[in-house]
């Protein structure tokens, strides 16, 4: 590894010490070797230290624990511990590819206009078996008007540019969750986006508590929506018809949580909410219709 690295792999965890090691060994078996690993541990208190005791000589790697902060400063912290051009992140509880980073940063390093580089995953359960999962559409280029309805973007395949995160000063440590959703709109009016178009992350679900937030993460995703429409540059380059988009697919997914919880009054009211939006949004007409007949 030379003295500065070429790219800074930034991971955070908090009581993660079930999957951080095999996290770590994604890395330290790429393919491409000029790399830091800095693992951020957010005040974990599992046996998260324990299992990093296990790479104290390790010289590509540095461990720094703070006290628990939440996810946005955790991952400003790796940022402003990077030394790399380009800071790739990972959580603690995914897995890369073998050729993950060279096949990114050969692609990165030959476009300057793209700030931004992500690829396709495999979805793996909490043993690490591969599932069926459904890839959204993936986008490159311009693509604000895309992430700002759906955030399409696999958090652990994305490698950036480290001036850009710089440059909008990183995370919004405001919010709770929806800290890549956020961070992806606002890169977006700066750079370019593009993709790797071939599976290089297993990103494992089904083992966090996920469930139990999903209408905190629809009313944090408005907030981040209201904050950005107020942004001039954002708006400047955001098409007409995309926040109406937007709303719609907020209040459709919130009529579904609600209608899970056979609230049909108040799940039909977000979805004609919805529909007032994006008449076109078949979903919003299909959840409109299960509650006019009373079925979550």
């Amino acid at each position: 590894m030379s003295l500065v690295p070429n790219v800074s792999v930034v991971i955070t965890c908090y009581n993660y010490g079930q999957y951080i090691s095999e996290a770590i060994e994604s890395v330290l078996c790429q393919t491409w070797d000029d790399y830091e690993i800095i693992v951020i541990d957010d005040g974990s208190q599992d046996d998260t230290s324990l299992v990093m005791e296990g790479y104290r000589d390790n010289k590509k790697i540095r461990y720094v624990i703070q006290e628990n902060q939440g996810q946005p400063k955790a991952k400003n912290r790796g940022i402003a511990e990077s030394k790399g051009a380009f800071v790739a992140f990972l959580d603690a509880d995914d897995v890369w590819l073998p050729d993950k980073l060279a096949l990114q940063l050969q692609l990165i390093t030959t476009t300057p206009d793209v700030g931004v580089l992500y690829a396709r995953r495999y979805w793996i359960d909490p043993a690490g078996s591969i599932l069926r999962g459904n890839e959204r559409t993936l986008r490159r280029g311009n693509i604000l008007n895309y992430i700002f309805v759906d955030n399409f973007i696999c958090f652990s395949s994305s490698v950036v540019r480290r001036d850009l995160l710089i440059a909008v000063n990183g995370f919004d440590e405001s919010l709770p969750m929806g800290i890549d959703y956020d961070l992806w709109v606002r890169l977006a009016v700066r750079c370019r986006f593009d993709y790797a178009d071939l599976p290089l992350v297993k990103y494992r679900t089904g083992h966090a508590n996920l469930s139990k937030n999903t209408m905190k993460r629809y009313e944090c995703a408005e907030k981040i929506m209201n904050k950005n429409l107020t942004d001039p540059l954002i708006r400047k380059h955001m098409s007409w018809w995309v926040p109406r988009y937007a709303w719609a697919d907020t209040w459709k997914n919130k009529g579904n949580v609600v209608r899970s919880q056979s609230d049909f009054f108040a799940a039909s009211l977000l979805y004609a909410k919805a529909l007032t939006n994006n008449p076109f949004l078949v979903s919003a007409w299909i959840g409109l219709a299960c509650c006019l007949l009373r079925k979550s």
